[in-house]
C-alpha cells in the first residue's frame, strides 16, 4: 500500500511538472527561440524516462498487465521509425553510397573534401547523407522531445480526472495568450515581453512572432474547450430531461468550470480572429467539421446545425471586435500567397534533388537557395507546406513514414472512438478522443498551408492532446497475483 502510495504522489509531481512545462511553452515566443532549447528538449526526455520507470514498478507483479492502444503501438512505432531515418541521414558512409542514394549530397561533399585538400586539411573518407550534420542534429533532439511529450502524456494522462486537468492547464494557457493577444489590439502595442514586432503590424501575435502560429496554437487547443463542455453538459443530466432544467443543473453544479469553458472557447475565437489568420479559421472549420460528420446519430443534421453555429457566433465576434481589425484582410489576396507558393515549389524542387533520403532535418535554410528562384533579397526559412518541407529534407522515405503513421495512428484512434469496441469506453473518454482528433485534423488541414510543425510549442501541445488520448484503458485496474 505505501509503495502505491508512492508511486501515486511520483506520478503526481512528474504530472504537475509536465502541465507547467505546457503552459511555459508558448511564452518563450512558441520556444522558437535559442534559450528555449534545454527546456524545451531536457524537460520532456526527463518526464518520460521517470514516467516509464514508474510504470515498470507500478506493474510489475501484475499478471495481466493493459497493452498500448492500437493507436498509441502505430503512433509510437511509427515516430521510433521515422527518428531511425533521420538519424541515419547522420551515419558516415563511404562515398559510392552516397553517390547511389544521394548524388546532389555526394557532388556537395565531393567539393567540400577538395577544398579541404587543396587547405592541408585531412580529407573525410566517408560523409553523411545530411548536408549540414549540427542543423539534422539539433533537429533530431527536437523530434526526439516530441516523441517523449506523446510518451509522457500516454503513460501519465490515463484517468478522466487528469484528462480534465490537462484540459484546463492547455485551456488556461491558449486563454491567457488570447487575452494577451486582446490587450494588444486595445492598446495598439503589438509587442511581446517588452519586444516590439517590426515583422508584422496590426495583427495579434500574443506571444508568437507570427499570429498564423499563435492563431494555430489556439485552435488545436479550443476543441479542448468544447471537450470540457461537453463533459459537464452530460454529467448535468439525462437526456430525457428538459433543456431549461439540464441548464438549471448545471450552472448550480459546475458554473465555475462551465463558466471557464465558455470564456476559453470565446477568448480563443476571439484571438484567432484578431490574428486574421484565413488558414487557421479554415484549418478550424475543416477539423470541427469533418470529426462531425464522425459522429453517430443525425450526421447531416448536425453538422449543418454546428457550422450556422458557427458562422453565427464567429459574424458576432467579428462585428464586436471590429470587421476592419478581424476580416479587413480575408479580402486581400496577391503577395503573400505567391510567396507561399515560391516556397512550396522550392521545397518540392528540392524533393527531386534529394529524393531518396533527403538533405537532412533542419537544413532547409541551407539548401533552399539552389532552387529559390524568387525573392533572391532574402533566405526562405521554411516552405508554407509542412509536407512539402519534410519531403525536402527527409526524402520519400521520411515522408512516407510520417504519412502512413499520422494516417494510421488517426483512422485506429478514430476506430477506437466511433467503432465497435467504443463501447467499452466511458462517453467521458470518447468525448475526449473526439476532441484530440479535431485537434489533429485541424493541424494536418493547417499543415497544407503554414509551417506549425517547425514552430516547437505547437507541435509538442499537440502531441501532449494526442498522448492522453491514446493511453492504455483500465491501465490501473488490473487483477495483481
Amino acid at each position: 500500500m505505501q509503495a502505491s502510495r508512492w508511486v501515486t504522489f511520483a506520478e503526481r509531481v512528474c504530472l504537475t511538472v509536465f502541465c507547467v512545462w505546457l503552459l511555459w511553452l508558448p511564452l518563450p515566443f512558441g520556444s522558437v527561440v535559442s534559450n528555449a532549447r534545454l527546456p524545451l528538449v531536457a524537460v520532456p526526455l526527463a518526464l518520460c524516462t521517470a514516467a516509464s520507470l514508474l510504470r515498470l514498478y507500478a506493474t510489475r507483479d501484475r499478471t495481466n498487465t493493459a497493452q498500448p492502444t492500437r493507436a498509441w503501438t502505430i503512433f509510437g512505432i511509427g515516430a521510433l521509425l521515422f527518428l531511425a531515418a533521420g538519424a541515419l541521414q547522420l551515419v558516415p558512409l563511404p562515398p559510392g553510397v552516397v553517390g547511389a542514394l544521394s548524388p546532389d549530397a555526394h557532388a556537395i561533399w565531393s567539393g567540400a573534401s577538395r577544398v579541404a585538400a587543396l587547405a592541408g586539411e585531412t580529407v573525410r573518407t566517408s560523409w553523411p547523407l545530411s548536408v549540414a550534420p549540427r542543423a539534422t542534429a539539433a533537429e533530431l533532439l527536437r523530434l526526439a522531445a516530441l516523441f517523449a511529450t506523446f510518451t509522457t502524456a500516454a503513460l501519465l494522462v490515463r484517468s478522466h480526472a487528469r484528462r480534465r486537468t490537462l484540459a484546463v492547464v492547455l485551456c488556461a494557457g491558449a486563454t491567457f495568450e488570447a487575452l494577451y493577444g486582446l490587450r494588444q489590439a486595445a492598446l495598439q502595442k503589438y509587442e511581446i515581453w517588452g519586444w516590439v514586432n517590426r515583422l508584422v503590424f496590426h495583427r495579434v501575435t500574443g506571444t508568437f512572432v507570427n499570429p498564423n502560429h499563435f492563431a494555430h496554437y489556439i485552435a488545436i487547443i479550443l476543441p479542448l474547450a468544447l471537450f470540457l463542455g461537453a463533459a459537464l453538459w452530460h454529467k448535468s443530466g439525462t437526456p430525457d430531461l428538459p433543456v431549461p432544467t439540464r441548464i438549471a443543473l448545471l450552472i448550480e453544479r459546475h458554473i465555475l468550470l462551465a463558466g471557464f469553458a465558455i470564456l476559453a472557447a470565446v477568448a480563443c475565437l476571439s484571438g484567432m480572429l484578431l490574428a486574421q489568420s484565413r488558414g487557421a479559421l479554415l484549418a478550424l472549420a475543416a477539423g470541427l467539421v469533418g470529426v462531425a460528420a464522425l459522429l453517430p446519430g443525425r450526421r447531416l443534421a448536425r453538422m449543418v446545425f454546428a457550422s450556422i453555429a458557427g458562422l453565427a457566433l464567429v459574424a458576432a465576434l467579428a462585428i464586436f471586435l471590429g470587421p476592419e481589425r478581424t476580416v479587413g484582410r480575408f479580402a486581400e489576396v496577391g503577395e503573400q500567397a505567391g510567396g507561399r507558393r515560391d516556397t512550396i515549389a522550392a521545397a518540392l524542387r528540392l524533393w527531386q534533388r534529394f529524393s531518396i533520403a533527403g538533405s537532412g532535418h533542419g537544413t532547409f535554410q541551407t539548401v533552399v537557395s539552389m532552387e529559390q528562384d524568387r525573392d533572391l533579397g532574402r533566405i526562405y526559412n521554411h516552405a508554407h507546406n509542412d509536407y512539402a518541407e519534410l519531403a525536402a529534407t527527409s526524402g520519400t522515405l521520411g515522408l512516407v513514414i510520417a504519412l502512413v503513421t499520422l494516417l494510421g495512428g488517426a483512422v485506429a484512434l478514430a476506430r477506437m472512438t466511433f467503432g465497435r469496441g467504443a463501447r467499452e469506453l466511458t462517453w467521458v473518454r470518447r468525448a475526449y478522443q473526439t476532441a484530440a482528433l479535431a485537434s489533429l485534423a485541424i493541424a494536418a488541414v493547417h499543415a497544407l498551408f503554414d509551417f506549425n510543425f517547425f514552430i516547437p510549442a505547437n507541435p509538442a501541445t499537440l502531441a501532449a492532446i494526442v498522448g492522453a488520448a491514446v493511453a492504455s484503458v483500465d491501465h490501473d485496474k488490473r487483477t495483481r497475483r
